[in-house]
């Protein structure tokens, strides 16, 4: 049992590893910025106080994005890791998730959890991805399109979209 649980951890762990170092970034300026905030309580700078809780806040929001990117990524690597193991290697099922990152590092660990883990670095090297790649490509041609509810969706909201009528 024991030894399942750390199975699940180190794979959290190796699906995300980008959202997991901003996360630690993230979550050390907020201690930090909550120290500072706690000392300029203490001398009275009430500036100073509010102005590193804002910042604080902003990066707590961060880290909240964060989370939400390594829950995402995770239930990307079940899905892609399902695909595999049912109806085995398929360039198409890494070619969907090959815009990001972080969904390229889910499709990688589930394709060397199921045997496919070369096959997978060769399509995303086929396709002119190198590790230095680390921005979405729709935010590579329009960075404010973070802010569309569609690339919001498609980046925390992985799978197949269902058409409704």
């Amino acid at each position: 049992m024991i030894k399942n649980i750390a199975h699940r951890k180190y794979n959290y762990l190796r699906v995300a590893p980008l959202p997991h170092l901003v996360l630690g970034l993230c979550m050390g300026m907020v201690v930090t910025l909550a120290w500072l905030a706690a000392e300029f309580y203490r001398v009275g700078h009430s500036l100073g106080f509010v102005t590193s809780i804002a910042i604080a806040m902003s990066w707590g929001t961060g880290a909240f994005f964060s989370i939400a990117d390594i829950i995402s990524r995770y239930r990307e690597y079940m899905r892609i890791r399902k695909m595999l193991v049912d109806k085995g290697y398929s360039d198409k099922i890494f070619k969907a998730v090959a815009s990001s990152r972080c969904q390229r590092d889910a499709a990688i660990w589930a394709a060397k959890q199921s045997g496919y883990g070369c096959l997978a670095k060769k399509v995303y090297y086929r396709l002119g991805y190198r590790w230095y790649h680390v921005m979405p490509d729709t935010l590579v041609k329009n960075p404010l399109r973070i802010f569309t509810p569609k690339f919001l969706r498609t980046a925390f909201m992985p799978g197949k979209q269902i058409e409704r009528d």
